[in-house]
């Protein structure tokens, strides 16, 4: 398994690296992501889900990566807004957002998205922080495609209706079963005129906050 020594040899002979994947490399701490941000400033594409050792502290460092387009940090708990919004404010090519199971995220992270991420196509917003605040603010994302939603306890249905409405160029939207009796069908068939395709699925909220 690759540790932070690993990742300080390829930032230190991959100055070209676009792609990194470290999906559940549980032996990466921050030390190795700063490495490769310093060392590998070309990244577009960086996976680190699934690793509790990553802070913040990493995604200040790729925020230099400014040709950054795909970001995953899903089960990334102890990144907040704080590094987000390092991230949205630097990497204006951001179009690709997993934010699944990180807790701390929460409206000031999406409120910020919407300010400077303009580029965002797809996004997974679940088991967050986030409120109705946050999410009808992604709806100002002209370029927003798709979103999932799953276990967000801060929305209602009344929040997610306003921002189903208020997203124009949304074109596949997942979201949590238990929503579905909520929506008035007239705003689901609205969104079905418009090429939205809605998807709902029955997702058990997993007991552990690691897998």
């Amino acid at each position: 398994m690759i540790t932070d020594n690993g990742l300080k040899h390829i930032a230190s002979s991959c100055s070209e690296l676009k792609h990194l994947d470290l999906y559940r490399s549980s032996r990466i701490t921050d030390e190795g992501i700063v490495a490769i941000a310093l060392g590998c400033p070309s990244l577009e594409v960086v996976n680190v889900a699934y690793n509790c050792n990553i802070t913040d502290t990493s995604l200040v460092s790729l925020s230099k990566c400014q040709k950054l387009r795909t970001l995953e940090i899903r089960g990334c708990p102890r990144i907040s807004q704080v590094g987000l919004s390092n991230i949205t404010a630097r990497c204006k090519h951001l179009e690709t957002l997993d934010i699944k199971k990180c807790y701390r995220i929460n409206d000031t992270g999406m409120i910020q998205l919407a300010q400077h991420s303009q580029n965002l196509k797809q996004i997974k917003l679940s088991c967050c922080s986030v409120t109705d605040v946050g999410l009808i603010a992604l709806a100002s994302i002209s370029c927003l495609q798709h979103i999932s939603i799953f276990h967000v306890e801060g929305l209602t249905s009344n929040g997610l209706t306003a921002f189903l409405l208020a997203s124009q160029n949304l074109t596949k939207v997942k979201l949590n079963a238990c929503f579905e009796s909520l929506i008035p069908k007239r705003i689901i068939k609205y969104m079905e005129t418009r090429g939205c395709v809605v998807v709902w699925r029955e997702k058990a909220l997993e007991t552990s906050r690691w897998d």
